[in-house]
């Protein structure tokens, strides 16, 4: 019969099961094997039976085995199944783990700034128990303002801790980083970087030029404290080269520091030197960044050349590619010598001969100064047998330069061959070219740039002072904002030129007309080297009346002046501010009733305001020597002359115009009321009796009224200085009295006899009294109890070390002996 086994327990007794089904099958095969192979059996039903029994034996186990094929692939897969669920489940759990625990803080938030999920980190940034439904504005405003400005990658401070912030814009999502460690240690990198610097006493030969060799010793002596102070004061290592030259090695720290303070040393520079009324003052050129020192050392001897190139008494600095001025109150002293016209001379010439044509050229609106300096260097130039031409171009000129231009081509035409127009030369120039721009070093004041763009070789002559925009691809530059033009300074080239050449009458006194316009008529920046100049041109017929006819301005011209001047604003008692129409004027123009207006008593800086285009307003500065109107037009993108400075504002009316002006004013006037005085009590917060103070000046004048202080005059000073200098010779002497009373006390021993107990044990201890008052019985010599720095009890026999300040700067040593006594 057939053995019916159930699927489920064919499953569980698979092995057994199919034991069975082989010995049925081997039944039934053998059946059949004996059936042929020995003797046919009985019944045919039985074969048959064989047969059929064979048959379902095969077809069950070929089924058998295909099932349980299904069957280990339905099981292989389910375990899988069971595998990746599992694995699913912890990579979950771990990716939710890591989102919410991760040291990076994750927020996603809507497109209203709502905050919709974030992990952890998140709310431990921003300090808070839980971030969603809040608005990030609210969080966080700066960190809000810096998110709407789209940027991906910024960093941010949040409660003193700085992040990098990567911002997925389009899914709403940042990243935020904490890199405060990184941070502190970029910052201290960059606090360590190297600073080099380079300070010169301006003038200083010239200075002691007079002095023999103790006066000057003592001079350089006292200059020499007041810089010891100051790199002692910031920890600035200071070496010199010369007298005059010194290095000064710091760091980027340091210098931060040095420009904070706006390097007061100047001032205490120039006050010494007022006081002894030598002419000499500071410049510094300074410069940090992260380069090879030798280059940094040029950087800031370049910062110093333009320090120097500006005037002087000033500092420099370059603090990772950004430029700042600092001083620059005084006007700049004469410093060129004959011997340095002579170089420069040499040189320029050199360069001349050198060259394959020369191209001179002034600046816009070229006034008479620009113009005369052409002139002048054109004859230079013939020295050195070359042609050479003025770069002219009729809408380039001032009225007056004009005039003189009309009068060229009507009277003077033989002179016209020395002009030629821009396009002109633009064609002849080639790589050996030699531009020569004079009165002008600023690429955008030039009369023509696309000759100065072309050009190869370039010379700079000019008499205004330097910025840090000015063209430096100049092969010459001879820079001296003393000069009173630059007219001055090519003239005084003539005496050093290498071969005579010739001036007519018309030219000369054209070349008068420079000096004197931008002189003012000789109002300021006029020196004995002016003179000479206008003595040198006179020798070659230079006509002054002539001149001054030229610089005449027609009535028109000189009703409107009236008129502007008529609405003169007198500005805080000190500057005196005129204001034209709105018609457009020239700058010359301007620059005119600026020079009227210094004229007037008490003024210390004039200036007008005016259109000269359509949408450009220009204010002309002037001032004597009181106030350095170049500072002031820096400060609203101009620049200029200590005594004459101009600037632009494009896209302003007059009255916004005149407002900058005022707000820079208000600045410059909050550091000049001012007073020195010499407190002769002390005065709670201000300072100790003989300090010398500065304070405003209404506070310094109830300070001297109240008999609180004297007025820090010359001779104040001196007294003061006389007084100091006395008290420093009786604190030496009482130093060296008190060093010798150390050795002394440390000589010597004071013993002090005290009762004890059975056990040795004091009674009581022993007090500085008692030693004071031994040491003086035994050793003659009377020591104050209260500068014994001893804190501890004595009150067991032994030696005992006990310091006492005899001075602030010396610490003597009693050695005690503390014995048994018989009291």
């Amino acid at each position: 019969g057939v053995l019916w086994i159930s699927k489920g327990d064919i499953m569980k007794n698979i092995k057994t099961f199919q034991f069975l089904v082989f010995l049925i099958f081997l039944g039934a095969a053998g059946a059949i094997v004996y059936n042929y192979a020995f003797k046919p059996l009985p019944y045919e039903w039985i074969l048959n039976v064989a047969y059929g029994i064979l048959g379902l034996t095969i077809s069950y186990e070929f089924t058998i085995r295909l099932v349980m094929k299904n069957e280990n692939r339905a099981s292989y897969l389910e375990q899988k199944l069971k595998l990746w669920n599992n694995i699913s489940y912890r990579v979950k759990n771990a990716g939710e783990t890591s989102f919410n625990e991760m040291p990076i803080g994750i927020i996603v938030f809507d497109d209203n700034y709502n905050i919709e999920w974030n992990n952890h980190f998140a709310e431990k940034i921003f300090m808070s128990h839980a971030l969603v439904n809040k608005t990030i504005e609210n969080l966080n405003k700066e960190f809000f303002e810096k998110l709407k400005e789209k940027n991906t990658i910024f960093k941010t401070i949040i409660y003193g801790k700085v992040y990098r912030v990567e911002y997925l814009v389009r899914d709403h999502v940042i990243y935020m980083t904490d890199i405060t460690s990184e941070t502190e240690i970029e910052e201290r990198y960059q606090r360590r970087t190297l600073a080099l610097g380079v300070l010169n006493l301006d003038n200083l030969d010239a200075a002691f030029s007079s002095y023999d060799a103790q006066e000057r010793s003592l001079h350089m002596s006292n200059i020499m404290g007041i810089l010891t102070e100051w790199v002692k004061e910031y920890n600035i290592c200071l070496k010199g080269y010369t007298d005059e030259r010194y290095l000064l090695i710091m760091t980027h720290q340091i210098v931060k520091d040095l420009c904070v303070d706006g390097f007061t040393v100047l001032n205490k520079i120039q006050d010494y030197a007022e006081q002894k009324e030598i002419r000499i003052t500071a410049s510094i050129g300074i410069a940090t960044k992260d380069i090879d020192p030798v280059q940094l050392l040029d950087e800031a001897n370049d910062q110093l050349d333009l320090a120097l190139n500006r005037g002087g008494n000033q500092a420099i600095v370059k603090l990772d590619d950004q430029i700042s001025y600092y001083g620059a109150k005084s006007a700049s002293f004469e410093t060129r010598t004959t011997v340095y016209i002579r170089n420069k001379t040499e040189e320029l010439i050199k360069l001349i001969a050198n060259a394959s044509n020369v191209y001179i050229m002034g600046h816009k609106a070229s006034d008479a100064d620009s113009f005369g300096a052409c002139l002048a260097m054109q004859k230079v130039a013939q020295t050195a047998n070359k042609k050479s031409h003025i770069i002219i171009d009729e809408k380039g000129l001032d009225e007056t330069t004009l005039g003189v231009y009309k009068s060229i081509q009507v009277s003077h035409s033989y002179l016209l061959d020395n002009f030629i127009d821009a396009s002109d030369a633009i064609k002849n120039m080639d790589d050996k070219t030699l531009l020569i721009i004079v009165d002008c070093q600023y690429q955008n004041l030039l009369m023509n740039e696309k000759i100065y763009k072309k050009a190869k070789n370039i010379a700079i002559i000019d008499h205004h002072r330097r910025n840090q925009n000015a063209i430096n691809n100049y092969k010459f530059l001879y820079i001296q904002p003393s000069a009173s033009s630059t007219v001055e300074l090519v003239v005084e080239m003539f005496d050093f030129a290498k071969a005579e050449f010739e001036i007519s009458p018309i030219e000369s006194t054209w070349m008068v007309m420079g000096v004197l316009v931008d002189t003012n008529n000789f109002i300021y920046r006029t020196t004995f080297r002016t003179f000479n100049v206008l003595s040198k041109l006179q020798s070659y017929g230079a006509d002054t009346a002539k001149a001054q006819r030229f610089l005449r301005e027609n009535l028109d011209e000189y009703v409107k002046r009236m008129k502007v001047l008529g609405d003169l604003e007198i500005f805080n008692d000190s500057y005196g501010i005129a204001v034209c129409d709105d018609e457009i004027y020239e700058r010359t123009f301007l620059a005119k009733i600026a020079d009227n207006v210094i004229t007037v008593d008490n003024i210390r800086a004039a200036f007008c305001i005016g259109r000269i285009s359509k949408d450009t307003i220009g204010i002309s500065a002037r001032s004597l020597d009181e106030a350095n109107v170049q500072v002031i037009m820096e400060k609203l993108g101009g620049g200029g002359h200590f005594n004459n400075a101009a600037t632009q504002l494009v896209g302003i009316t007059k009255e916004e115009a005149r407002q900058k002006l005022i707000e820079v004013l208000k600045e410059e006037k909050k550091g000049e009321k001012i007073m020195k005085v010499i407190l002769i009590k002390d005065v709670k917060g201000r300072g100790k009796a003989n300090e010398v103070i500065e304070v405003p000046a209404g506070f310094g004048n109830f300070l001297i009224k109240n008999k609180q202080a004297i007025e820090g005059t010359v001779e104040n000073l001196k007294q003061l200085e006389l007084n100091k200098v006395r008290e420093q010779q009786d604190q030496e002497k009482h130093l060296r009295e008190m060093q010798e009373l150390k050795i002394k006390i440390e000589s010597v021993i004071v013993k002090v006899a005290v009762k004890v107990g059975a056990n040795g044990k004091l009674f009581g201890s022993v007090s500085t009294k008692e030693i004071v008052d031994e040491f003086k019985k035994q050793n003659n010599i009377e020591l104050d109890k209260r500068k014994i720095l001893y804190d501890k009890v004595i009150d067991c026999l032994g030696t005992y070390k006990i310091p006492i300040e005899l001075h602030k700067e010396v610490i003597a040593t009693i050695t005690l002996y503390v014995i048994e006594g018989n009291k």
